[in-house]
């Protein structure tokens, strides 16, 4: 009889294990159908999607996309504060290069999110 609760303990704590990771993937939002849109001047130039890794150019910045994130690895503006910025990974993250005009905001494709309520 021993055995056997052992046994059920384990397959136990495996399935919970396994539940728990699975639901800190789901919760990650790492390749849920996110897009990084990229903008010059305000005007939208590029929709990356963030599932697909890729190094590309926006004018003189450099992003890079890889594991669901995007980061401006390369620019030629004086403080590097968009390279500081990091990795860009949540729906609604954001990050600019000022002096190149160049900005990044994450946005998600999947169900649209609405306003729950408005304060006066």
């Amino acid at each position: 009889m021993k055995n056997i609760v052992r046994k059920a303990d384990i397959i136990l704590f495996i399935l919970l294990i396994a539940a728990a990771a699975a639901g800190i993937v789901l919760m990650s939002g790492a390749g849920s159908g996110s897009v990084a849109v990229v903008r010059v001047d305000g005007v939208v130039t590029r929709q990356v999607d963030l599932g697909v890794d890729q190094t590309f150019r926006v004018g003189d910045v450099q992003l890079q996309v890889k594991d669901g994130a995007i980061a401006f690895i390369a620019s030629d503006c004086p403080n590097k504060e968009c390279i500081h910025a990091g990795w860009l990974k949540s729906p609604g993250s954001s990050a600019a290069c000022l002096p190149n005009r160049v900005s990044v905001t994450i946005e998600g494709t999947g169900e649209q999110q609405e306003v729950d309520t408005v304060a006066e």
